[in-house]
């Protein structure tokens, strides 16, 4: 059997800012011989995570089962030949081995290895392989103190308007170091357009002084092990000063002697306005709450579903990412276009119509208000609203969808987009009803005829353009497969012999009777056997369990006869089939 073992890993610098562990070691071991296996695997991670000196890594050389490196985002993916190893899927420790930590600038550390912790993954078949997925985020405190092996110091922050929380873009930020005799320039970064900006050094840069570089410490007595004491400059592009702290808010208790790994949210006493307006690039990458690029199994040889949890999609979609208000300084807009899979082939694509998008909330208009309780006014902004009522985002006669464009929040309102583009009525796409009459518990779910639901496959972009310019467009993103099903079930068995009923629009065809009870109406009295007749079918429908409660109960039912269940996995979004 081949086991195909995928995840992710990152690194928390701190509650508002991760990292992804880029091209480093995973490396997977049995468990050591004696070891309470199942202990280990139910452990909380923060009491198995530890960093192994070398002569424990040594030690656990010949328990090495595979290692593999993680790519620029973190992911991970294993495929373990069961034979060759002599692996049946059962729990194996996890390590991280890192020659470096992301963004290092200072010289290569001797490495370091992580045991994180003893996973008995989830393993779902899917075409005749065993998968199971696992993303983990090693916590602030351990991940800060791994960099500081390294001698890696960053700095995140954020920069927004004081009177409206709004974030600022494209403005630059400088850190210095309060020294006594002159002050160390930290770095600069230039904001993203959520505002954030992160700004990586090394403790050479604040422990140079002018004997450097024969003596390079802290001026300050005693300082040679400290962290430095920060201030900030935020200048726009064209060098404007928005802010200049003086230099003694260094000494201050919260930028005093800062750690290897620190966070701030600078403030901005106004909207700097146009300034700062140099937008970032438009990209669809995203289905909901999933990256198409790393959480979906998005390529045209996959299926289309999710690899954490092997689901797919159905009903209402939104389609996000990063949505700018303006193209090379002019207004921004787009549209999305689908195409079709069928028998392995991509069909042409098509425009997604106005009438096959559904209300969708693409961000806020915010206005300084007079009101002491309320400062800020906010009001959603939406595609395919009511414009009698709300703020609507105009769309052009060939379909294109314009983005709002208002940029003063003490005029007439600043638009923030939350990164949201469309809600796709993906029913528009693919919809299918199966008339469950006269389905018998324990019958096949196609004894009636009807056929077994089905995934569909699609493949969705997003084009984008400076308003009026058709010359200028230019695909931002496509995820190239995504499995949708639609179905639904009417006249689904419920209720057994003893109340017999139906159920319309059923996610899935579930029903179940006791055999004992099919006669005398369901009145038939139990004696020594019950013998449970279940149906349960859906395109994607996890594993099936039964049960019986009562008095004396719960009570565990010892042997099930044989079901036709075609078993996959609930979709996101919806409640799971029973």
């Amino acid at each position: 059997m081949i086991f195909i073992f995928r995840g992710n890993v990152c690194g928390r610098i701190c509650d508002e800012c991760s990292e992804p562990l880029s091209r480093v070691v995973i490396r997977l071991y049995r468990p050591a011989v004696g070891v309470n296996v199942a202990l280990q695997a139910a452990a909380a991670t923060k009491h198995t995570l530890a960093a192994l000196p070398a002569d424990a890594v040594r030690a656990k050389e010949d328990r090495l089962l595979a290692q593999t490196m993680t790519d620029e985002q973190g992911n991970f993916a294993f495929e373990l030949d069961g034979d060759k190893l002599d692996y049946s899927g059962d729990a194996f420790e996890i390590d991280v081995r890192l020659d470096h930590v992301p963004h290092q600038v200072s010289d290569r550390h001797d490495p370091v290895q992580v045991t994180i912790t003893t996973l008995q993954p989830a393993w779902r078949e899917r075409d005749n392989v065993l998968v199971a997925y696992w993303e983990y985020c090693l916590p602030a405190r351990i991940w800060c103190a791994i960099r500081a092996l390294f001698d890696a110091w960053v700095i995140c922050g954020r920069v927004v308007v004081g009177a409206t929380g709004v974030p600022v873009p494209n403005v630059v930020v400088r850190a210095f170091d309060n020294d006594w005799i002159t002050d160390d320039p930290l770095g600069q970064a230039t904001t993203n357009s959520n505002g954030r900006f992160r700004i990586d050094y090394t403790s050479l840069t604040f422990k140079q002084t002018f004997l450097s570089p024969v003596i390079n410490v802290e001026t300050p007595l005693f300082a040679a092990e400290i962290g430095p004491d920060v201030y900030f400059h935020v200048d726009t592009q064209l060098n404007v000063p928005l802010l200049h702290e003086d230099p003694s808010v260094g000494y201050t208790s919260s930028r005093e002697n800062i750690g290897n790994c620190f966070c701030v949210t600078l403030t901005l006493e106004e909207d700097p306005g146009d300034d700062t307006q140099i937008e970032p690039l438009p990209v669809f990458n995203r289905v909901g709450g999933y990256n198409f690029l790393t959480q979906i199994d998005s390529l045209p040889a996959g299926d289309g579903k999710t690899l954490s949890d092997d689901r797919a999609f159905y009903s209402t979609l939104r389609l996000n990412g990063i949505l700018p208000k303006r193209i090379n300084g002019n207004p921004c807009e787009y549209m999305f276009e689908v195409a079709e899979w069928s028998g392995g082939i991509l069909g042409g694509y098509t425009q997604v119509p106005l009438a096959h998008i559904a209300k969708t909330h693409i961000g806020d208009l915010q206005r300084v208000t007079a009101d002491p309780i309320n400062p800020v006014q906010t009001d959603p902004y939406f595609v395919n609203g009511n414009p009698a009522t709300e703020l609507v985002a105009s769309v052009t006669v060939d379909g294109w969808i314009q983005v709002p464009q208002q940029s003063n929040a003490y005029g007439p309102g600043y638009f923030q987009p939350n990164g949201n583009m469309i809600r796709l009525i993906s029913t528009q796409l693919t919809s299918q009803v199966l008339d469950m009459a006269g389905l018998l518990a324990g019958q096949s779910a196609t004894s009636t005829g009807q056929p077994l639901a089905q995934n569909h496959y699609f493949a969705i972009r997003m084009w984008v353009r400076e308003a009026g310019n058709p010359a200028s467009a230019h695909l931002a993103g496509t995820c190239q497969k995504l499995a949708i099903c639609n179905a639904r079930y009417d006249n689904v068995p419920q209720g057994g012999s003893w109340a017999p009923s139906s159920e319309d629009n059923a996610l899935a065809a579930h029903t179940i009777d006791i055999d004992e009870l099919k006669t005398a109406g369901g009145c038939a009295k139990i004696t020594t056997s019950l013998t449970v007749l279940y149906t349960a079918a859906a395109a994607n429908l996890g594993a099936v369990t039964v049960s019986m409660t009562g008095p004396g109960g719960p009570t565990a039912l010892r042997r099930l006869p044989a079901a036709q269940i075609h078993s996959e996995r609930p979709f996101p979004s919806s409640p799971s089939p029973p």
